[in-house]
């Protein structure tokens, strides 16, 4: 199986597939996604790569990924973690695999910092509108910034678990005997009905390392809290604390669910 990454054409990265000679595929298919990815109709290209992937036996992880890197640069973020994940369990993903989605969700969070506006194909929008493609409703404008929070806890994902509705939360969060659907499309939640989403996890550890390391701690602070390791579990708060400032909406979030 191939699993090498092919040099880029253009300005695109292009997956080299796992079994091109497989019964389904067509060659002047593909051919026409990767030229509408060149020309910036990366909808298209994902049209394109479903109907490809559709008449195959089984997914070929090259082509996941080209639809990956496609729906991320149609800023269809989520959706592209799906694809990658499915990419995932075919083989172990590789850093050099996934630098459209990084640079993309990189890209955005710029431009929340910035206050820009964001378009759906992660371009940030200069304030004459001019920069990016109008907004055909399939993505929200927080999108990216949200995949990486837990809308039970609010806080920073930790060991995130992708539900077969597709939303993700914190596995801690779902586990709660609490929790009864989903918090997103109100899907009714079935306990083993989700799965650990190694993309996600993956993003956490690159993009928000100290973040994701002040969130462990606190969470083993809470833990010894619980049964009443005071000691220990102080000393991984104040750990936690230490790692940086930001960390202040996660202790008040914890503090009111704590009173």
């Amino acid at each position: 199986m191939e699993t090498g990454v092919l040099p880029h054409q253009g300005d695109q990265l292009l997956h080299p597939l796992s079994n091109p000679g497989a019964a389904g595929l067509c060659p002047e298919m593909l051919e026409v996604a990767e030229e509408a990815s060149r020309a910036g109709d990366f909808n298209l290209a994902v049209e394109i790569y479903n109907s490809q992937l559709a008449d195959l036996q089984q997914p070929d992880r090259g082509l996941c990924l080209r639809k990956g890197d496609s729906l991320a640069r149609a800023g269809r973020i989520s959706e592209a973690l799906e694809a990658y994940c499915i990419a995932a369990n075919l083989g172990k993903l590789r850093p050099e695999e996934l630098p459209v989605l990084v640079e993309t969700i990189a890209r955005t969070l710029r431009g929340k910092e910035l206050g820009l506006p964001i378009t759906p194909n992660g371009h940030n929008k200069s304030s004459s509108g001019q920069g990016g493609i109008q907004n055909d409703g399939e993505c929200e404008e927080d999108e990216t910034p949200d995949l990486f929070s837990c809308r039970i806890c609010r806080c920073l994902l930790h060991e995130p678990a992708t539900l077969e509705c597709g939303h993700t939360f914190c596995k801690r969060c779902i586990e709660n005997d609490s929790v009864k659907d989903c918090r997103n499309c109100k899907q009714q939640l079935s306990k083993s009905d989700w799965r650990v989403n190694v993309v996600i996890s993956g993003l956490l550890d690159k993009l928000f390392e100290t973040e994701s390391k002040a969130r462990k701690m606190w969470i083993d602070g809470e833990v010894l809290w619980s049964k009443q390791n005071l000691v220990d579990a102080l000393e991984r708060y104040n750990a936690a604390v230490d790692l940086g400032k930001w960390v202040t909406k996660i202790l008040h979030v914890h503090f009111l669910y704590m009173l």
